[in-house]
């Protein structure tokens, strides 16, 4: 199959599946599933991928803004998987991060769907430089609003490292340094990864 058909097949699947997760986490979370740095990156994915199929049944290009959002999305879903693989599984047990209820979805099937549509997408778009800071900002917006609700004793984590009243605040420097050269360098790998594998020149 070509890939003008098959990325739309796995935008569907990613619906469908973001569809099934998001089902359950408002049943179990609320509104408080809002708190959650993994749910609002799916939540992300699923607005991009539902953008990218309304897109292509209307045969209309998908803009430059949506495949921004996916750049997003796929960075932000990479750091969510390995910060629950290396950092939260071991202390917490692999099998409630990647086996129970959603969590295959959330935290792996999400990711890797959302990476490959990105690699492959039906359609190039011009990507400048400046956009590889784009992932970093979602999850700056997110760390600094959920820094100053645990501050205000709004929220309570949901992270170990967001806990103010818990870790030192070295604790909290460091790890919001090692997420955001995270997102960045993540960021520049698709950028330049996706450059290769289209064979074109999209990123100036």
């Amino acid at each position: 199959m070509k890939r003008h058909v098959v990325i739309p097949v796995l935008h569907v699947v990613i619906v469908a599946i973001e569809v099934i997760a998001l089902i359950h986490d408002i049943q179990v979370f609320g509104f408080g599933m809002f708190q959650y740095y993994t749910i609002d990156s799916n939540l992300l994915q699923l607005i991009v991928s539902a953008c990218i199929l309304l897109f292509a049944l209307r045969r209309k290009e998908t803009p430059v803004a949506i495949d921004v959002l996916h750049l997003t999305g796929a960075v932000c879903l990479t750091i969510t998987f390995m910060i629950a693989a290396f950092v939260l599984a071991p202390q917490e047990g692999f099998s409630y991060y990647f086996l129970t209820d959603v969590a295959p979805i959330n935290h792996f099937l999400g990711p890797l769907l959302s990476i490959v549509t990105f690699l492959f997408p039906a359609s190039m778009h011009f990507f400048r430089k400046r956009y590889v800071l784009a992932p970093m900002a979602f999850t700056l917006v997110y760390g600094l609003t959920a820094l100053i609700l645990n501050v205000a004793r709004v929220l309570d984590g949901p992270y170990f490292f967001l806990r103010v009243y818990e870790v030192q605040t070295g604790t909290i420097i460091f790890w919001f340094a090692v997420i955001a050269v995270m997102c960045l360098v993540i960021s520049a790998l698709y950028l330049w990864l996706r450059t290769i594998i289209n064979g074109k020149h999209s990123l100036g």
